[in-house]
């Protein structure tokens, strides 16, 4: 039997609606939604019925096309609420064969609470030797070895914000997730990012520009410049 499943990105230009099947690991898109953003700035909301209307519209939608209502969703959003910081955690081994409990000690990073903000933490890669990129380090030999991680930080406002409009809505939030990260992982999954690849994001109020050079996500940029500057030209 299929498992449904829904990704829905608020953005300040547009909001989209992804309902996608999963069945033998294999994913197809049964329906999809998109609406013109209104009432919403992309950081604050100026009318909070249109922005709700433009919200259910994208979901209706893809409802109609997959024949199927959500109940719940994976929430993407993009706009200047959201910050984007690498840490790096180091595991010393003296030129040892890095194994499995190598790999469980060094991935155990204790991540400060922030009343601020909402968290995620992925693993981006491991470096050898600070030199060798790879996801699977296990079997080689290392005197370093190091876990590269990205922590998204979604300020609580904005989660509040959208919280109180899904309960309306009466979907339920699995997790908020940044367009940044989504995009990267999304990239690397697939194996489709080249060594040096630049991403641009045009947003109504701002642009999101994501670097990775050495397939790694090295430059994340936000700029108030974006749909809404060609459209006073």
């Amino acid at each position: 039997m299929d498992s449904y499943k829904t990704i829905i990105e608020i953005g300040s230009f547009s909001i989209k609606t992804i309902i996608y099947s999963e069945f033998n690991e294999e994913c197809k898109i049964v329906g999809t939604g998109k609406s013109k953003t209104q009432g919403y700035t992309g950081n604050e909301i100026e009318n909070i019925d249109d922005f709700i209307d433009c919200i259910k519209n994208s979901i209706v939608q893809a409802e109609k096309q997959a024949n199927n209502i959500i109940k719940d969703a994976y929430l993407l959003i993009t706009n200047q609420s959201i910050n984007i910081k690498k840490i790096k955690k180091d595991l010393i081994l003296n030129g040892a064969i890095i194994e499995k409990n190598d790999i469980r000690k060094i991935s155990k990073i204790n991540i400060p609470k922030n009343d601020q903000f909402y968290q995620n933490l992925y693993t981006s890669h491991f470096l050898i030797d600070d030199n060798l990129v790879t996801d699977n380090p296990i079997g080689l030999n290392s005197q370093k070895l190091s876990i590269i991680s990205l922590l998204s930080l979604i300020q609580n406002k904005q989660i509040n914000l959208l919280n109180n409009i899904f309960q309306k809505l009466q979907i339920k939030i699995i997790n908020y997730l940044d367009s940044t990260t989504s995009y990267f992982f999304y990239l690397k999954n697939k194996k489709i990012i080249k060594s040096n690849v630049i991403l641009i994001d045009f947003g109504f109020n701002h642009t999101n520009i994501i670097m990775i050079k050495n397939k790694q996500l090295s430059f994340v940029k936000k700029y108030l410049m974006a749909v809404n500057l060609f459209l006073t030209i």
